[in-house]
């Protein structure tokens, strides 16, 4: 297809700086379809994948429904029926994640992109009712404050609470320099999503690193060991700063409360395109088999 004809341009967080990442590697790979990359992890050794997906109210507008593309390709495939792998859906719209409610195998993470520090029972609610696990921010789960980490928020106990599982992220490995401070040790970072924020998964550019930290039998703080990689502990790099390193505490951040979680259902497009407004999705063309099941889908969506 068109899209294997182009060369990927790998990025990294300081190319404004002239710090590429991987440079001998930065056209490496190649494009792959989401039906190509479904097949490719099927035949793989993997214990789940992982679809993002992201603005599907607009790419309705521009005749995509992404939603359903998406399903049919799941389906194509085979992961409605997968039990060796898992399925993650991850989005920051709950309509998007409602959709695949009709998929009871697989896990619907809710994204949320902006620092939070709690979150009320009456947002809890409103998220189980679309999700099972919630992707959170590095700073929505930590109290980092000019780098030193101070503490711990409570965004995480309050979901874990209520049966739904937090993943953290993202976690980087680059730096312009080795500054002494949380952010700066990947492993002890961690350790510390792991033991101390009890986070259930980890979001990394560097999975490598983070395997290579759970086969270490260092990482088990439980076990009678010589070394241990430890958490982090709040205030343990404040009390050794010299006196005005830390800056002034920053405002808190808010609490998610539920008109932060945008429920508005993707709008439905009519057949004829000349009809179409800038809010609306297109609805199913499925046919036979499948016609009802994608129906429903719209519906529900």
């Amino acid at each position: 297809s068109e899209i294997q004809t182009l060369k990927p341009n790998l990025i990294g967080p300081f190319a404004a700086a002239g710090m590429d990442r991987n440079p001998v590697a930065k056209n490496a790979g190649k494009f792959m379809t989401l039906a190509g990359f479904l097949d490719y992890a099927k035949a793989s050794n993997i214990s789940g994948i992982l679809i993002g997906i992201e603005h599907a109210a607009y790419l309705a507008t521009r005749g995509l429904d992404v939603v359903d593309a998406v399903s049919n390709a799941l389906i194509k495939s085979g992961y409605d029926k997968e039990t060796k792998q898992q399925v993650f859906i991850q989005s920051e719209d709950p309509p998007v994640l409602s959709a695949f409610k009709k998929f009871p195998k697989f896990n619907r993470v809710f994204e949320i992109e902006f620092d939070i520090r709690d979150v009320s029972k009456p947002s809890v609610v409103e998220i189980k009712e679309f999700a099972n696990a919630v992707k959170l921010r590095r700073s929505s789960a930590a109290q980092v404050d000019g780098f030193y980490l101070t503490g711990f928020n409570a965004v995480v106990e309050r979901l874990r609470d209520a049966d739904i599982q937090v993943h953290v992220g993202v976690l980087k490995n680059e730096f312009m320099s080795l500054a002494f401070d949380y952010w700066a040790d990947p492993m002890v970072e961690i350790a510390t999503d792991t033991w101390s924020v009890l986070a259930d998964g980890l979001v990394t550019e560097f999975p490598s690193t983070a395997a290579a930290y759970f086969r270490s039998p260092c990482s088990d703080i439980k076990r009678n060991m010589s070394y241990t990689i430890k958490p982090g502990e709040p205030g343990a790099l404040v009390d050794m700063a010299a006196y005005g390193a830390l800056p002034p505490a920053p405002p808190p951040a808010p609490v998610l409360e539920p008109a932060d979680v945008h429920r508005q259902p993707l709008p439905l497009c009519p057949t004829e395109p000349m009809f179409r407004t800038f809010r609306c999705r297109l609805p199913p063309k499925e046919t036979g088999k499948n016609a009802e099941y994608t129906a429903n889908l719209a519906a529900d969506g």
